[in-house]
């Protein structure tokens, strides 16, 4: 597997201004939350599907391509699904989320546990990102229960929080291939 994150400092740095954009409109109760979060989560995977494709075939000198390219086309395949739903009640948008979020959540472990393996200390960075995740997909499922200003509210702040997070494993990452 190809430490898709690790190598590509970029991709958390996507995940988390879009993560801030969603937190600060959630946090904010602007109307329509769930579409623009469908929209905005629709962008999210598309662009990190685009970007892991393009870089399999422009850089292909990864060792673990067959990874890359399925990671890629499952994202661009939630990018679908998310916007052939984003019409549909709330509860199926939020469930397609989740399923997205629990994916990532699964190869930021995997991540973590190859860099553990290796003895690289960033898998403390990674395994943060996974519970992050795992968090913010905890939340979203709660709020299928019970949508109110205050659950939007509190989706927001961990989106925050987790987009910030990401934003800085970003510079960090960037910061390590440097040196």
């Amino acid at each position: 597997m190809e430490l898709k994150y690790y190598e590509k400092s970029w991709l958390p740095a996507i995940k988390g201004a879009l993560l801030i954009i969603f937190g600060i409109l959630a946090m904010l109760q602007i109307a329509g939350t769930i579409k623009s979060l469908a929209i905005l989560f629709s962008m999210l995977t598309g662009m990190i599907g685009i970007l892991l494709l393009s870089y399999t075939f422009f850089f292909g000198n990864n060792k673990f391509r067959i990874w890359t390219i399925s990671s890629g086309i499952i994202n661009l395949i939630f990018t679908l699904l998310i916007i052939i739903k984003v019409t549909a009640p709330r509860v199926e948008i939020v469930y397609l989320m989740i399923a997205w979020v629990f994916f990532n959540a699964i190869t930021e472990i995997i991540e973590a546990g190859i860099l553990y393996y290796e003895k690289n200390a960033f898998a403390a960075i990674f395994l943060l990102n996974a519970l992050l995740t795992l968090l913010f997909g905890y939340f979203l499922y709660i709020l299928t229960a019970a949508f109110n200003p205050q659950g939007v509210f509190y989706v927001g702040m961990i989106a925050l929080v987790f987009g910030l997070a990401s934003a800085l494993s970003a510079y960090l990452l960037s910061r390590i291939k440097k040196m």
